[in-house]
Parts: C-alpha cells; sequence; structure tokens
C-alpha cells in the first residue's frame, strides 16, 4: 500500500461518516465515540506495527485496517439505534458488505483488498479460526489487539464518571446493583473469556472486559496495559472481597508470566 492510497481512504471515511451526523444528542456523541476511537486505533496499530519491526507498507495497511475496522458501527447505529450485534448485527459483516458496495477499495491490489476485509471480518469474533494464513492471522491480530487496548482506556475512562452521565447507547442496558456473576468470575480464574450473552450486571461487563487480557497477542499491547494499571482502575471499581482480590491476583500474574514468556 502507498500512502495516497491511505489518505483516500481517510478521505472517503471522514466523508462517509459525515453522513450519519444527527441532531439527537445521545445518536452524535455516539458517532463522535466511533470516530474517535477509529483515529486512536489508528494510532495504537502503527505503535504496535513498529514495536513488531513491520515495513512500511505493511503499517499502511495495518492503519488501512484500523481505519476501516468499524465502518459498520455507523450504519449499524443508524438502522438499529445499537451497537449491539446480539440485538442488530455483526458490524463486522456490516463493514465489509458497506465497502464492497462503496467500491473504495477498488485501487488496491487484490491481496491487499483481502486482507482488510478478513483482517474487518476477524477482528470482533470470540477467538480466530484456527490454520489462518500467516499474514491473515498477523493483520487480525494487530487490530484486536490496538481495538481491545482502545476500549479498554475508554472503558475505564468511563468508570470515572457517574452511570446516570453515561450514554445509554454506549454503555446502557445493563443493571446497576453491586451484583457480578460467580460464572463469570469462575471462568476469570480458569483462565477463559467472558461471553457477552452472560452479562447481566454492569458489573459482569467489568469482568468481560478483564477477560479480554487472555486474548491479547503482543507484548507491545500487554504492557500497555499494565503501564496504564487497566487492570487496577476496573477491580477497585467492582465490590471488595476476598473473591474479587484472588481474581486480581490471578491477571496480575497471568501478566506477569506473559510479559516474561514473551520476546515481542
Amino acid at each position: 500500500m502507498h500512502v495516497r492510497q491511505l489518505e483516500l481512504l481517510r478521505e472517503w471515511f471522514k466523508e462517509y461518516v459525515r453522513g450519519f451526523y444527527s441532531p439527537d444528542p445521545q445518536v452524535q456523541e455516539a458517532i463522535s465515540y466511533k470516530e474517535k476511537h477509529t483515529r486512536q486505533v489508528c494510532e495504537k496499530i502503527v505503535r504496535l506495527g513498529r514495536s513488531l519491526g513491520l515495513g512500511e507498507s505493511d503499517l499502511l495497511l495495518a492503519e488501512a485496517v484500523a481505519l476501516l475496522h468499524d465502518v459498520g458501527r455507523f450504519v449499524q447505529l443508524a438502522r438499529y439505534r445499537t451497537f449491539n450485534d446480539r440485538r442488530s448485527e455483526n458490524h463486522a459483516l456490516l463493514g465489509v458488505r458497506e465497502l464492497e458496495a462503496s467500491g473504495v477499495l477498488r485501487p488496491l491490489e487484490e491481496e491487499e483488498r483481502r486482507l482488510l476485509k478478513e483482517a474487518i471480518e476477524y477482528h470482533s469474533l470470540p477467538e480466530l479460526p484456527d490454520g489462518l494464513p500467516e499474514r491473515t492471522a498477523l493483520f487480525a491480530r494487530l487490530i484486536r489487539d490496538a481495538d481491545k487496548l482502545d476500549i479498554l482506556e475508554n472503558f475505564t475512562a468511563a468508570l470515572e464518571k457517574e452511570r446516570s452521565a453515561l450514554n445509554p447507547l454506549l454503555y446502557g442496558g445493563l443493571d446497576g446493583s453491586p451484583d457480578y456473576s460467580p460464572a463469570l468470575l469462575e471462568s476469570l480464574l480458569q483462565g477463559r473469556r467472558c461471553r457477552y450473552d452472560q452479562l447481566r450486571t454492569f458489573n459482569d461487563r467489568k469482568l468481560l472486559m478483564l477477560s479480554w487480557l487472555f486474548d491479547i497477542n503482543f507484548k507491545h499491547t500487554m504492557e500497555e496495559i499494565a503501564r496504564r494499571q487497566i487492570v487496577e482502575k476496573i477491580v477497585q471499581t467492582l465490590p471488595q472481597g476476598e473473591e474479587i482480590r484472588q481474581l486480581y491476583r490471578h491477571l496480575k500474574g497471568y501478566m506477569e508470566r506473559f510479559l516474561a514468556g514473551r520476546g515481542s
């Protein structure tokens, strides 16, 4: 990929998103959030790619993946007034269809188009399929890490606000009680990712976010999570007791082993 090709994709994205701007304050806030999220994921994926020593062409392609990974979110919000895939449809597949319909990827080489669309399609799966080609797996892991890191940063920032001040399109739909699911806690202690269909309370969502640690692929990403104290910031908002202290020790131990065992 060349610099000018990425610039054209940026211009297309800007105009595409502008078409979804809304006079509804909640909807516009949600659109602006996704615009900002996209910019931040672009920055994060480039830093991650540089930490891995990727060449310039691959860095540009990785940034293009980040730029377009959430294209489906805008039509999803307009059509269903939600970012919840389970209440609407898969936003990654929506995005791929929007890109194909627009023709914006046609100037790219066939292999670049394939990698872009597959990385976008795979970025929201609970886990990557086995047996992916090496480059497909690389770009899918890059976007999954950069996306998760930015969402975790935004989520921890949101925890500092009063729940009543949070946009329900972004953080609504869950019981605000202090309860959390023992099944989710057990999944975390066994090193498994939690599932969205298990969520009942906002504290359950916090546990799900913590379980993303088990789907981080690169040392750079885990170092950023540790540096920003994301685990500590989430854990301190959960009901304090021996179960949560045990969970914290478990997660910190996992992070330490991960960082000790990864060379890149």
